[in-house]
């Protein structure tokens, strides 16, 4: 759900029919990988011809523990619980409770966009396949963290202004499959947790996947997502909790596991049928996996809540998927009956190398080394963000001091989309509070220079940010901007206005 485009670039491996593989030295590759990429565990697994002919586990659920991934681990899935609400809309499709052709407004009539014709024009379609004329990750701020209802977060993105025109570019969007989530509800009568519960993962017999995180505390076998700190490279690798993140639910909120997603992989392999009957119609089927927005580079284009792409005229339908201490990825061939599944609880881009040797494996000569490919791309990655780094460190001017005495910046402010945030001085430090994600987004303010503060907010996945104050005419404090480098969340779009 999260990442910049160096992880999209490796959604999807190139393909070609070959032999049988030699799954000793797969399972070799794959831990060889999983040193090299330093990451914490992975789960992974193939399914050929509707059977998990491959299954492992490798590394640790917690780096300060013992416990081994298995291939029944769970993981939060993040984006790849997209296709999810796809389908439960195609479910909904095939009841004739809805059609992805309806606008959204018929169920959902506070819907809004700030274009009046794009609001009373989008469609179910529209939601689930990115061209809402939003670009990728818009609004994404609403829910990271924050108390806001799905429809509170709705409402406050519909103020923000769209960049792309309607249905012409491709912008990921988290917010149109939070509205996908709501209108699940209406047109069923039950939440999405409890239609992806009762009309999926039940009838697939995915028996230990959750749509709940509090679920978690009374299960074993669960592997935790692993940070660095701060986006540091020199802080060691820690585990830290789950977040919740239920406003999200669409957009992200499945947990599960390689044995689970083996049997929704299968089902979608199959042309979406379970033992040779139909989950969804075929009609559903079709419209699900077809190209809504051609997209170019590697992926050919969207489908509604998977990505498209092929090689050698072979069409992969695949999602991957990025939360703070996680990144996922599974990808499915249709006409070989074939899927991988690639579960890491860390922040490395293994899992996409890992894809694409099982699929050359599978497809190609086997020849391919993913791996190799990958780490001098990631190498000159970790140089710009170095020299990103150091260049801030760089432009500080040493033996500045604030403008104003400190207490003249304490105050509450508000960004008209975001919500309220609050300045405070305590026995001369001031600190800054985000009011929507407090547990997140408060920590102290260190002078950095001029009147620009370094924020060390509460949350160990994002950097550190930079609080600049602006001022009027009288130089009385008038508000501040956020610079805080994030490839997923939009911080330089807040406008945070004194009260």
């Amino acid at each position: 759900m999260m990442r910049s485009a160096f992880l999209l670039a490796w959604l999807v491996p190139a393909i070609a029919f070959g032999q049988q593989p030699d799954l000793k030295a797969l399972d070799a590759y794959i831990a060889d990988a999983l040193v090299k990429f330093d990451q914490p565990g992975l789960a992974v697994g193939v399914v050929k011809d509707g059977e998990l002919v491959f299954s492992r586990g490798y590394g640790k659920l917690d780096l300060d523990k013992p416990d081994p991934v298995t291939p029944n681990s769970l993981f939060y899935m993040a984006s790849i619980s997209k296709a999810f609400t796809a389908c439960a809309i195609g479910l909904l499709v095939d009841e004739g409770k809805l059609s992805f052709d309806d606008p959204v407004r018929k169920h959902l009539p506070e819907f809004g966009t700030p274009q009046d014709y794009i609001t009373e024009h989008m469609t179910i379609t529209d939601l689930l396949c990115h061209r809402s004329g939003w670009i990728t990750f818009d609004g994404d701020l609403l829910w990271y963290g924050t108390g806001y209802s799905q429809p509170e977060i709705l409402a406050r993105h519909a103020h923000q202004p769209l960049t792309h025109p309607f249905r012409t570019e491709f912008g990921y969007s988290n917010l149109m499959f939070i509205a996908a989530a709501q209108v699940i509800e209406r047109a069923s009568g039950m939440s999405w947790d409890r239609f992806i519960t009762t009309r999926i993962l039940e009838p697939l017999k995915m028996e230990r996947s959750r749509v709940e995180v509090a679920d978690l505390a009374g299960m074993s076998d669960v592997a935790m997502p692993h940070v660095r700190k701060g986006q540091d490279p020199n802080e060691p690798q820690r585990s830290m909790p789950y977040q919740a993140l239920r406003g999200a639910d669409g957009a992200c909120g499945l947990i599960s596991t390689v044995n689970d997603m083996a049997h929704w992989d299968a089902m979608w392999a199959d042309e979406g049928k379970v033992n040779g009957k139909p989950f969804i119609s075929d009609a559903t089927y079709r419209t699900i996996t077809a190209m809504h927005l051609p997209m170019g580079g590697r992926r050919d284009g969207a489908g509604l809540g998977w990505f498209l792409e092929s090689d050698h005229d072979h069409a992969v339908i695949t999602h991957s998927g990025g939360m703070p201490g996680f990144i996922l990825n599974h990808a499915v061939v249709p006409d070989a009956d074939l899927a991988v599944i690639c579960l890491g609880n860390g922040e490395s881009y293994c899992v996409f190398a890992i894809t694409q040797k099982i699929l050359d494996a599978y497809l190609g000569d086997g020849t391919a080394d993913p791996v190799k490919d990958m780490l001098p791309r990631i190498a000159k990655r970790d140089e710009r963000e170095a020299k990103r780094r150091a260049d801030r460190i760089a432009a500080r001017v040493a033996k500045t001091k604030p403008s104003l005495p400190l207490s003249a910046y304490a105050g509450t402010y508000s960004d008209a989309i975001y919500g309220y945030a609050t300045v405070s001085d305590k026995d001369g430090r001031l600190s800054l509070s985000f009011a929507p994600a407090p547990q997140l987004f408060t920590g102290s303010l260190e002078h950095w220079h001029f009147d620009t503060f370094r924020w060390l907010h509460a949350d160990p996945f994002l950097e550190p940010g930079y609080i600049t104050f602006s001022f009027d005419a009288d130089h009385r404090v008038t508000g501040f901007k956020v610079d805080l480098h994030s490839p997923d969340f939009h911080f330089y779009k807040l406008d945070f206005v004194r009260r």
